[in-house]
């Protein structure tokens, strides 16, 4: 594995959020953090951009704890589920700056304003922006930056099904470049789309994880279960698909 998360524990206040995670990503491969709202998604990630240090264990990429990386050597890249941005400066300069800071990396300002059909954009200060093209502009600044592990959190909220649509395709693209990708999210019907893996997380615990193949095998469920099906019957509120889905062991 690329990125391995090795006993990790976190809380705030004393009050714990997460307990006891592992799991591991490859490279070339699309991980989906699958939670409700509150399950602790968003903390793993701020973790795993070292904007908070976990009370113990490890975070490691490649053969480094990732609190042991300098800032300019830095493999991640991240999607906040909040935007982040400068008040003062137009969606081009955004993308000017960030690319002046990551000129090693072989993405143009002018091919993203192209994926993501920002040219209209260019001279609006982020704030005029709606929703949507807002979260264009961050996953753009994103793409700019040189990296190896893309981390996401919440990356569709406010997409159409047209961005949708475009963001996963650019998602399948990066994982042919050998990206190590997270993808957090709380739809499960997207995820199953085009995910490789899953970590299933509630109440600050993983609860199953691995490839659906994997999951369904080890929870005796029909090949034919949804990923909303396995996830509510992981956390008790599937009790109705018992006897229904575990009758038949996928292949």
């Amino acid at each position: 594995m690329y990125v391995n998360v090795e006993n990790v524990n976190f809380a705030y206040d004393k009050k714990p959020i997460l307990h006891d995670i592992n799991f591991g990503m490859n490279k070339g491969e699309i991980t989906g953090l699958i939670g409700p709202n509150g399950a602790g998604k968003s903390t793993m990630l701020k973790l795993m951009i070292k904007k908070m240090k976990p009370n113990n264990g490890k975070i490691i990429i490649g053969d480094n704890d990732i609190f042991s990386i300098k800032r300019e050597n830095n493999p991640v890249t991240f999607i906040p589920d909040i935007p982040v941005y400068y008040e003062e400066l137009t969606v081009w300069e955004h993308l000017q700056f960030i690319k002046a800071l990551y000129p090693e990396n072989s993405v143009t300002v002018d091919s993203l304003i192209r994926e993501f059909n920002l040219n209209q954009h260019l001279n609006k200060i982020p704030s005029a922006l709606s929703k949507g093209t807002l979260q264009k502009l961050m996953i753009a600044l994103a793409l700019l930056r040189q990296y190896d592990v893309l981390l996401a959190d919440e990356p569709f909220n406010g997409l159409d099904p047209a961005q949708t649509y475009k963001f996963k395709n650019t998602l399948k693209n990066l994982k042919k470049q050998d990206k190590t990708i997270l993808i957090s999210t709380h739809l499960l019907s997207l995820a199953e789309d085009f995910c490789d893996r899953y970590i299933f997380l509630y109440d600050g615990r993983i609860v199953e994880q691995g490839t659906k193949t994997e999951i369904l095998q080890k929870q005796q469920m029909n090949k034919e279960t949804s990923l909303e099906q396995i996830y509510m019957s992981l956390i008790g509120e599937g009790e109705h698909y018992a006897g229904v889905q575990k009758t038949v062991m996928c292949e």
